[in-house]
């Protein structure tokens, strides 16, 4: 974490956290998110790079393909070589008002595909090489206290972004996100969060940029990509509480690096909001160290049906 301007408050620091990572059975995965604060908050950006190559598993699109598709070599596993480029750029126009502008550029080469997935409709019809570039807009409100690590406030995003041919995109499609979160403090260092957020898909959409569920930052403890479809919609609650110290530190303070959180969510994905045909549970239990004041480390592990998944990654799911 570092800061643009040595006369910020020293807690909303722009921070670059990346990771890579090589597997035994081959995978590749680099990624890395950035969120930076410039001109005294007046500009923020938010960026992400990512890059898998790895054995990978595709279920089908929709609810009951995910539901009913076992996952074997026969069935789902193929080998993906996925790479994006993201970037949203806002300006504080007045007070906690955010207005700007996204770049979305994306790329899946797909190999080696099971049976089953050659005979998918929506493979057959896309291609296994689908690249998507995509241009938008996007409107915010944000009084969090702390944007990474929020014990208090409110964030509501709307965004719409069209993926074109003008782009350079292999698709012609829209993307509407709407994105409401607050948190309420319950005492020192204790928060409250909840998190309620759609995603919505129109046009020529390909099998790969269908709205999806189980990333490290929405219902945890699902596969991520195995849930997919044009709508994608979930709320969730989550109880954070850092600890006390029973002896102060070296710099005489009480606070401890040590907290948990614990959350609980509903999520469904579906053609469109009026097609719906069942919900997905989700509930976990995590730990978080405080690298940096507002900073955490934290190692989530979530349930979903049929499905569970630990995660370790910076800052708080949202």
């Amino acid at each position: 974490t570092f800061s643009f301007d040595r006369k910020d408050k020293q807690l909303l620091r722009s921070s670059i956290p990346f990771s890579v990572g090589k597997s035994t059975n081959g995978s590749l995965q680099v990624s890395v998110k950035a969120n930076l604060y410039l001109k005294q908050d007046k500009i923020r950006i938010t960026g992400e790079l990512w890059h898998k190559d790895m054995p990978d598993n595709y279920y089908g699109v929709g609810y009951e393909s995910a539901h009913d598709t076992p996952k074997s070599d026969s069935t789902t596993a193929y080998h993906r070589d996925w790479k994006r480029i993201y970037a949203k750029v806002v300006y504080q126009f007045k007070p906690n008002y955010f207005f700007g502008g996204i770049y979305d550029a994306t790329g899946t080469h797909a190999t080696d595909l099971n049976p089953l997935m050659q005979q998918d409709p929506n493979v057959i019809s896309n291609g296994t090489d689908v690249n998507t570039r995509g241009l938008g807009a996007v409107m915010q409100y944000d009084s969090r206290d702390v944007p990474v690590n929020a014990y208090t406030g409110l964030f509501l995003d709307l965004s719409v972004i069209n993926y074109g041919r003008a782009w350079g995109s292999t698709n012609e499609f829209w993307t509407v996100d709407m994105d409401y979160r607050q948190y309420t403090p319950v005492g020192h260092r204790h928060t409250v969060a909840w998190e309620v957020r759609a995603r919505t898909n129109f046009g020529d959409v390909p099998w790969t940029e269908m709205s999806q569920i189980g990333t490290p930052w929405d219902l945890r403890g699902y596969v991520w990509g195995q849930y997919r479809d044009k709508l994608m919609t979930y709320g969730m609650g989550e109880y954070r509480h850092m600890f006390n110290r029973k002896t102060p530190n070296k710099s005489g303070s009480l606070e401890s690096r040590w907290g948990f959180a614990s959350w609980l969510g509903l999520g469904a994905v579906a053609e469109n909001v009026g097609s719906i045909p069942a919900v997905l549970p989700n509930a976990g239990v995590g730990i978080r160290f405080e690298t940096e004041k507002r900073s955490n480390i934290r190692v989530d592990y979530g349930v979903g049906t049929k499905s569970s998944a630990f995660y370790v990654t910076f800052y708080e799911a949202f």
